[in-house]
């Protein structure tokens, strides 16, 4: 070992092909593992950034309906890509002494139709949400229409086509429009949201 530390000729260029092969080697496979570490991180990011973006939009149908109110959903406008609620009835007050006449301050309290109903509609179009023609989305989600639907189970139906109570089913399938080319390196596949909820 003293031999070739006190050695002055340098390296043979043998020794000195074998030392860059094994470095270049080296740095290769250093250089590919943090390569795809970085890219599983921005892939990670990503899906992460669209699941919060879809539920958002979730979100923001849910609390569109809170306010609205709907008394039920009208079958005859609702498809796979639409869904139309429909509120069509209101609260009326009633105060009459014949009620209770030991308590004139009694009031009872009920449900009349409306004159004019009114309707919102959340429809699938151009890869979007539109709740009423207000596009939901970012300028990032993309939503996938051949797999999002729209769906419902009906358990109380009336006669003029308007489902009174059920389940409503909203699948989403998500997008990121940056990286949805099969082709590109950080090619991000859609993934599904699912969400039900009853009336």
């Amino acid at each position: 070992m003293k031999r070739y530390v006190n050695n002055e000729n340098g390296l043979s260029l043998a020794e000195l092909l074998a030392a860059i092969a094994i470095s270049s080697f080296i740095l290769v496979s250093i250089y590919g593992v943090f390569f795809s570490g970085l890219n599983a991180y921005k892939r990670i990011f990503i899906e992460n950034q669209l699941r919060s973006e879809a539920d958002y939009i979730v979100a923001t149908i849910m609390n569109k309906l809170y306010a609205f109110a709907p008394d039920g959903i009208a079958m005859d406008q609702t498809t796979n890509a639409q869904i139309a609620f429909v509120s069509d009835k209101e609260i009326q007050f009633v105060s009459d002494e014949s009620i209770n006449p030991s308590n004139p301050s009694l009031v009872m309290i009920k449900k009349e139709k409306k004159p004019t109903p009114e309707t919102l509609t959340v429809v699938l179009q151009d890869g979007s949400i539109a709740v009423d023609g207000e596009q939901l989305h970012s300028d990032r989600l993309k939503i996938v229409a051949e797999e999002s639907e729209f769906s419902y189970t009906c358990s109380q139906q009336e006669e003029e086509k308007i489902c009174r109570s059920g389940v409503v089913t909203i699948k989403l399938a998500v997008q990121d429009r940056d990286h949805d080319d099969p082709d590109d390196l950080l090619y991000i596949q859609p993934f599904t949201l699912k969400t039900e909820f009853g009336f």
